[in-house]
């Protein structure tokens, strides 16, 4: 497996023409068997959505794209290092392979994302019949 160097390019710049246009500095494509089937770059600043990043917007416009959620054999070429929450994106859309230009350790701060409360955890709490959403879809299949 070997990227597509001028892939890679092509998402720097579209980060820097995000940049220009006063967003962060993140652009993303999602491409199968050389075709660049979506481009995303990061919106988080514009659209107050702070899960708005390039990866996950190109992935969200490739499965709007296709009308699928299956983009297993795409491959996402990123200006930078992915977060957890745009490698998570990748693996939930069947995506094997993230390529990518700058790794995360040299970013300078960019006053950008919130910092991470101290102590975060996710707590299940029981209430009746949790599972009933699940049972409601697959009845409908």
């Amino acid at each position: 497996m070997t990227p597509d160097l001028s892939l890679l390019r092509r998402a720097v710049d579209l980060a820097g023409e995000n940049a220009a246009a006063g967003q962060l500095p993140f652009g993303a494509l999602v491409v199968r068997a050389g075709e660049v089937l979506a481009t995303g770059v990061n919106t988080a600043l514009r659209d107050f959505d702070p899960s708005a990043h390039a990866e996950v917007e190109a992935v969200r416009a490739a499965c709007r794209t296709l009308g699928t959620l299956d983009l297993r054999g795409a491959e996402i070429y990123s200006s930078c290092e992915p977060c957890e929450m745009c490698r998570t994106a990748a693996i939930s859309a069947g995506i094997a392979v993230i390529w990518y230009a700058a790794a995360g350790a040299d970013i300078p701060d960019l006053r950008y994302p919130v910092p991470a409360p101290a102590g975060f955890t996710a707590v299940q709490e029981k209430v009746e019949d949790p599972n009933e959403p699940f049972d409601r879809y697959l009845a409908q299949l």
